[in-house]
């Protein structure tokens, strides 16, 4: 095992990196009374966003102008009129591929012709959503919620660092790849889709994007850009959050054109919104201490804590423990049985 993936919780299992919260979570689900008192939030999402909930189901009601150009595919079959639906849409590639319900990242791709498309939809089994590829060079995930007297806040701000491997004239990219901790482990992958220049000599200097995807796994840095938050990012969230009235608490996660995009109001673009198992990315930069990241992860469950608490002084009900189960459940084995473009 790479000695600096062991020794440094970003590269952690994520069951054993939040561990101890879960002992946090039993603390306050004794507190409160209620196993799921987090359901209280986002009704907008099923079980407040906890988890696999539908990118599509919320993401139709943000303004055009604040998200990509999205097809959403419940009929993987329809290979015909997804052709058609492309075109009409103005949708070429490349472009991004993703579950409409996942997590984590997890079996998100950029596809560069129809044949890559296809070959995608053929291993899913769910509602997929096929976007436009947005280039902005800046990717970010911001921590937002409205407080227990209505205020907004933004608890922290994330900026994913892309992979990039640069050539220093003497070493090949197999031999720059096998160096680099961060994306050692996806060698085999990254073999096949370098081929071509896995066994040359990259020349000083010469920069290779490695991942265009902004997932930790696959050797995104996560730096802590809580110093760039700003009144004009707080009033464009809000802004955006308008078509969105039962939201209280989540991630957004988003690409900018540049850091002057909110006071513009213009170049910015949201990939997706997360609910209550948002995390504060801010937590994996290098330079944030395990302490740090367990204050932040706990500060933040305990804010979800209040914010539910709030709700259900008022006479609200949480989801039961039986149904947020069955739910999982359900959600877990659907198959898409019907053709739907949106």
């Amino acid at each position: 095992m790479n000695w600096k993936r062991f020794s440094h919780y970003e590269f952690w299992p994520y069951w054993v990196f939040y561990f101890p919260a879960y002992f946090y979570y039993f603390y306050l689900a004794l507190k409160s009374r209620r196993w799921v008192y987090f359901s209280m939030l986002n009704p907008c999402m099923k079980f407040g966003g906890a988890f696999l909930s539908s990118k599509h189901h919320y993401l139709k009601k943000i303004p055009a102008v604040w998200k990509p150009k999205t097809l959403y595919i419940s009929d993987l079959e329809a290979i015909e009129a997804l052709k058609n639906q492309l075109i009409e849409m103005d949708l070429s590639f490349p472009l991004i591929v993703k579950p409409d319900m996942g997590e984590r990242g997890k079996d998100v791709e950029i596809v560069t012709s129809q044949n890559e498309l296809e070959n995608y939809l053929a291993t899913k089994k769910q509602a997929i959503l096929v976007q436009e590829y947005i280039q902005y060079p800046i990717e970010l995930g911001i921590l937002f919620h409205w407080d227990t007297d209505g205020n907004p806040q933004i608890t922290s701000v994330g900026k994913k660092e892309f992979c990039k491997l640069t050539g220093d004239g003497k070493r090949t990219l197999e031999t720059l790849v096998k160096a680099n901790h961060r994306i050692v482990h996806r060698t085999s992958i990254l073999q096949e889709r370098f081929k071509n220049e896995w066994n040359q000599i990259i020349p000083k200097g010469k920069e290779l994007l490695i991942e265009p995807i902004g997932n930790h796994n696959r050797g995104t840095t996560f730096l802590d850009a809580r110093d760039q938050k700003s009144q004009a990012m707080l009033n464009w969230v809000v802004n955006c959050l308008k078509s969105l009235p039962e939201f209280d608490y989540g991630r957004i996660d988003l690409k900018i054109q540049n850091w002057e995009a909110f006071n513009n109001n213009e170049g910015i673009k949201i990939l997706e919104i997360n609910g209550v198992n948002s995390e504060p990315i801010h937590i994996y930069d290098p330079s944030c201490s395990i302490w740090d990241a367990y204050k932040s992860i706990f500060s933040h469950m305990h804010i979800i804590y209040q914010l539910s608490q709030h709700k259900l002084n008022k006479q609200s009900q949480t989801t039961s423990l039986f149904e947020f189960i069955g739910g999982a459940r359900k959600v877990l084995t659907k198959k898409s049985s019907h053709i739907s473009y949106t």
